[in-house]
């Protein structure tokens, strides 16, 4: 581990107010310019019940529905050819290392990876490119969607039942608002909520403003294959002629949130786009197949401009809290560092749901990602754009992943982008005082590879913890996304970040066959993906549920994996000192073994040798003496969390000593990677932001 934690950052802060019951105003500060209007409390009876029992099995699509889903095009296409013509020029006749697996070094015995424990192969659906999204029960049922398709899986993986979306549709003789035979489904969500045991779906119909909608069904048990309530949402929800696309999907424990894009009828996302919308929606009315209470947040924007593309950020490990956050960049600039953080306040009954609006900069610019590679360089697979994609709420941090361009190789790779310290230790928020001195830290990283294009991350949190407190400790999370390469077929993988900010290799989960090459698409324009999806199995600790494409036959298929962490600096004894997280901002976590029962005295000084007073505890049932300068604490033989509280210290460099009185430091103890040997005390620098 490194010694020195030293990040400096820049960023501005700023927030919007909320608009009031009724009809909708728009609110401005003249801080940041920002806006929003909000309808509260409307109300949408439920459509009808659907059971799926009444619906064949399909398991395949016929050939002749592989229609694509809402197309790109439009104002960036200058800005694509621009890049990818830039990637072609520096192109070396032998780009990348010919490697048969990514792994070409033997696996050290202490790293951290993915395991692969099943998978199995999903039949493709209706459309292009792949739409993949999944959610697992406590009890190991699945329900992976795809496209057109929503399939039920049993424990092992198998199909158990299989049908269309538009399946969902009701008998339109029978009701005021009835939900129509439905012919252009697409972009389907599912989320599992652990608390009730039951399954979300979400999903869109039409591309113009007389035919766009969107339903949402809420399963009546734990079962996905028995009844579901069906719900209709407008898709021209500000009555214009616009129809609405793309949902993202979240929820805490009482609401669940989508966000979609508005665009102009007979638009592409890009030229089309009007604005970003989040729908608030209580789920114990969806569940109980009750009048559906909803929130709609609109006209967002910063500046007079409306934010393109909000992603909604889970709650993890679980979905807990009354607030939810979500993300916005600048999508479709060749280069940017500018980050939106917005969040709704409260749950939908409090009444009290209302807007707010972070602005800050990445130290770290993302921008347009290139096409990424096939074996035949002929073929190039879109990415899109740098939209946020997935992310996670970790306690106070805020992780979210994006497509984004390597500046340095031009090729299509990942940003993770954190967030620190999005709440003040009295529970404030982005408008409050804590923020605004500059509270929050933000810090970024590309994930990379010399041999891979990436596209289309989503995230899942891995901690084991359950309650906010304790999750703030242990930050790791799962990636999963696309890969392709010019010596490597379109497949899956994932890679795991530890709860120290260390990156797992990039581990192939289902290696691609074939290139893809659909013949109605443009050769260096196919499309491999839009999203994909993984969740936890909240019940287990260390699985995940994953689902992704892969190259088949020229076309995409899916599949659905089912995966286990293993973190050997997690599951055994350490054999350095760990520091977490990373920066510090509240709290300073030391892990160490010792070897024997030993004492440890530590004190903290700043950079004049002056000791300054702390505040110190210790994790889990181990004893500690402390005051204001000084602490020591006595352990028995093992490995151990010591947490430094930091959030009572002025913002700066400081020296923490530990002193081992008596006792022996574990494996030889060496000391956060600076190899110094057993001996009586060390000394390291930390910083407090």
């Amino acid at each position: 581990m490194k010694s020195k934690i030293s990040l400096v950052f820049s960023f501005f802060l700023c927030l919007t107010a909320s608009a009031q019951q009724g009809k909708p105003e728009p609110q401005n500060s003249p801080k940041n310019g920002g806006t929003c209007d909000v309808i509260r409390d409307i109300k949408t009876p439920i459509s009808h019940v659907f059971d799926p029992a009444t619906s064949p099995n399909i398991w395949m699509m016929p050939t002749d529905s592989e229609a694509e889903m809402p197309l790109p095009g439009g104002i960036n296409e200058d800005l694509r050819r621009e890049i990818d013509a830039a990637r072609s020029a520096r192109r070396h006749p032998n780009p990348v290392q010919n490697r048969g697996i990514i792994h070409d070094k033997p696996t050290p015995p202490n790293s951290i990876i993915t395991q692969p424990q099943r998978g199995v192969e999903v039949p493709p659906g209706g459309g292009t490119p792949n739409d993949n999204h999944i959610a697992v029960g406590n009890d190991g049922k699945i329900v992976s969607v795809m496209n057109t398709v929503i399939r039920v899986h049993n424990d092992t993986g198998k199909i158990v039942k299989a049908f269309t979306l538009d399946y969902f549709a009701n008998n339109p003789n029978i009701k005021k608002d009835p939900i129509p035979t439905m012919n252009r489904t697409y972009d389907p969500r599912v989320m599992y909520d652990p608390y009730k045991d039951r399954y979300i779906v979400v999903f869109m119909h039409g591309t113009t403003n007389k035919n766009s909608f969107i339903i949402v069904g809420f399963s009546t048990t734990n079962d996905p294959a028995k009844p579901w309530n069906v719900y209709k949402i407008p898709g021209t929800p500000i009555q214009d002629t616009v129809w609405s696309d793309y949902p993202i999907v979240s929820q805490t424990k009482e609401d669940m949130f989508f966000t979609v894009n508005l665009l102009h009828n007979g638009s592409s996302w890009e030229e089309g786009f009007v604005e970003a919308v989040i729908w608030q929606l209580n789920k114990e009315d969806g569940f109980n197949g009750d009048t559906m209470h909803k929130n709609f947040f609109h006209n967002i924007k910063f500046n007079g401009v409306s934010i393109w593309s909000i992603c909604a950020i889970q709650n993890g490990p679980m979905p807990d809290g009354v607030d939810n956050y979500f993300m916005s960049v600048r999508p479709y600039t060749k280069e940017n560092d500018t980050v939106f953080v917005h969040r709704i306040t409260n749950t939908l009954r409090s009444g009290q749901a209302n807007y707010e609006l972070g602005v800050l900069k990445s130290p770290l610019k993302y921008g347009f990602p290139s096409s990424a590679l096939q074996p035949d360089t002929a073929f190039r697979l879109r990415t899109n754009d740098a939209r946020v994609l997935s992310g996670v709420r970790i306690g106070t941090q805020l992780h979210y992943f994006q497509n984004c361009l390597n500046f340095k190789t031009m090729q299509a790779h990942i940003m993770h982008g954190s967030i620190y310290n999005i709440t003040s230790p009295s529970g404030g928020t982005l408008h409050h005082t804590y923020w605004n001195e500059g509270g929050a830290v933000i810090k970024a990283h590309l994930f990379t590879n010399d041999s891979l294009d990436f596209g289309y991350p989503a995230v899942a949190a891995a901690g084991e913890a359950t309650t906010s407190e304790l999750s703030a400790q242990d930050p790791s999370m799962i990636v999963t996304s696309v890969y392709s390469g010019a010596k490597h077929f379109p497949g899956t993988g994932a890679f795991f970040i530890n709860r120290y900010g260390e990156y797992s290799d990039y581990q192939i989960l289902k290696k691609g066959q074939s290139i893809i090459n659909y013949t109605f698409i443009k050769p260096k324009e196919q499309r491999w993906g839009d999203y994909e999806g993984i969740q936890a199995k909240f019940n287990e600790k260390g699985i995940y549920y994953l689902v992704g494409s892969w190259g088949k036959g020229n076309s995409m298929s899916a599949y659905v994996a089912r995966v286990k962490i293993k973190d050997t600096v997690a599951d055994n004894p350490i054999s350095t000192m760990r520091v977490f997280p990373v920066p510090t901002t509240e709290n300073l976590n030391i892990e160490f073994q010792v070897n024997t029962e030993a004492t440890i005295s530590g004190q903290v000084f700043n950079l004049n040798g002056q000791s300054v007073g702390i505040e110190s505890g210790l994790s889990e049932n181990h004893g500690a003496t402390e005051d204001r300068s000084r602490f020591s604490l006595t352990v028995e033989p093992g490995t151990h969390r010591y947490a430094l509280h930091t959030h009572g210290l002025a913002k700066g460099v400081y020296i923490l000593r530990l002193e081992l009185v008596k006792g022996s430091w574990g494996l030889g103890g060496y000391f956060l990677g600076l190899g110094f040997t057993s001996s009586d005390h060390q000394s390291f620098k930390f910083i407090v932001q």
